[in-house]
């Protein structure tokens, strides 16, 4: 049975069982909206965009369209549509669309006692079950912003090489997929997922296209989540595993002396955080082979360790009354593949960013936070204005490389939800 078929079958199924529905659909509109004014300073060898300097602002919003219905049995079958309106590209780090308003998700749902299964596009297994650390502030955060005040020459979501201070893994974002969430038991949920192929913002719902080089497809995605109190402390944990396969592989290098290849998609993570009279704390990590994660849906790959990655990130805040402070920290590590006339070296690459700030929520809906970031990136090797390592004079020692990045913002965030 091909991909497309998979999906249709299951579809059928779900329109079939709605006939039998003991009540009525209801229907619920809810979403969020995050605005950021920051003044942004900033020096660099590389290719970040020097006009992003001074006063900028930035918004990351969504639309949530729910709808949902209760059989005779006590199944719940639904819908759900998510519009995103997002800065360009600066918001979103999985697809690299940059139009202000995107169909982000789009899924189906049948839920009872034996668990929840969806059916659309979707977030994968692994990142939905991560235990993430907290944060202070809603989108202009440092692990997995929605909104980056540093962009590069294209006014684009900075991430040289593809380095991006994310431990979430987003391989499949967005993408038509199949997920299945168990009952959760003593605290314990698992969720498992399959993508068929890239497919994020509904382009190509279910890809069935001709083999595409270097494209991952095929991803199986399966993670653990922790949720319960422990007396007065609350606890929660996640353990990730996601797998995918090269559909044509290929020598990744320019040179015929290369001693890499590409390969197979495979990542794991980790994550654990508490809460207690009103003090949060987590940490959370992720490893990948793929070079610094995706770079919009267009992996490195590379055999051998030559493009593994690591990102870890610590996260506190404390709470009381109306007011919040916090403080957050991330830090990434690539391996950067560097091509030359005898074949090719490993070079290092490095990000971190880290920030402290306060909040005061209005109302239970309404949250304006004020605080300072700084990002710092060492590219490790020189690196063109499309983030590809290559050898150049820059490689000189001495020579500054194209990607080192410093950058000091100071900000303020308004959040509204509904």
């Amino acid at each position: 049975m091909s991909r497309s078929a998979v999906f249709g079958v299951s579809l059928a199924a779900l329109s079939a069982a709605a006939a039998a529905a003991a009540e009525g659909p209801e229907f619920e509109l809810s979403g969020f909206f995050d605005a950021a004014l920051f003044d942004a300073s900033q020096d660099t060898g590389g290719f970040a965009d020097p006009d992003q300097e001074g006063f900028d602002a930035l918004a990351n919003g969504k639309l949530n369209l729910r709808g949902s219905l209760i059989l005779d049995d006590g199944t719940e079958l639904g819908g759900r549509v998510e519009v995103r309106l997002q800065s360009g590209a600066r918001s979103n780090t999985t697809s690299g669309a940059d139009d202000a308003l995107v169909v982000e998700k789009a899924y189906f749902w049948a839920e009872n006692g034996l668990g929840r299964l969806e059916i659309g596009a979707d977030d994968g297994a692994a990142k939905l079950a991560q235990a993430a650390p907290p944060s202070i502030t809603k989108s202009m955060r440092i692990d997995n912003p929605l909104m980056m005040p540093v962009a590069d020459g294209a006014g684009d979501y900075y991430r040289p090489a593809g380095l991006m201070l994310r431990t979430d893994s987003y391989a499949s974002d967005q993408s038509a997929k199949i997920v299945y969430r168990s009952p959760r038991l003593v605290g314990l949920q698992l969720i498992v997922s399959y993508t068929p192929e890239f497919s994020a913002n509904l382009e190509g719902f279910v890809k069935t296209a001709a083999t595409d080089f270097d494209q991952q497809s095929d991803i199986f995605e399966a993670g653990l989540n922790y949720d319960s109190n422990l007396d007065e402390v609350r606890v929660r944990a996640s353990l990730t595993y996601l797998m995918a396969a090269n559909e044509a592989e290929r020598d990744a290098s320019i040179t015929l002396a290369s001693p890499w290849r590409s390969g197979d998609l495979s990542e794991w993570s980790a994550a654990a955080g508490f809460k207690v009279d009103g003090f949060s704390f987590g940490a959370a990590y992720r490893h990948s082979n793929a070079r610094g994660g995706f770079v919009d849906h267009a992996p490195v790959v590379l055999t051998g360790g030559a493009s593994d990655s690591d990102i870890w990130s610590l996260g506190a805040l404390y709470e009381w009354e109306s007011w919040k402070i916090g403080a957050n920290y991330a830090h990434g590590r690539a391996r950067v593949a560097v091509e030359d006339a005898g074949g090719g070296r490993i070079e290092r690459q490095t990000g971190e960013g880290w920030q402290i700030a306060a909040a005061y929520a209005v109302t239970p809906d309404i949250q304006i936070a004020a605080g300072f970031q700084r990002y710092g990136f060492e590219a490790g090797a020189a690196l063109n204005p499309l983030g590809l390592a290559e050898t150049r004079p820059a490689d000189l020692p001495g020579s500054p490389y194209v990607g080192d990045l410093d950058a000091d913002i100071l900000f303020t965030e308004f959040s509204f939800g509904f």
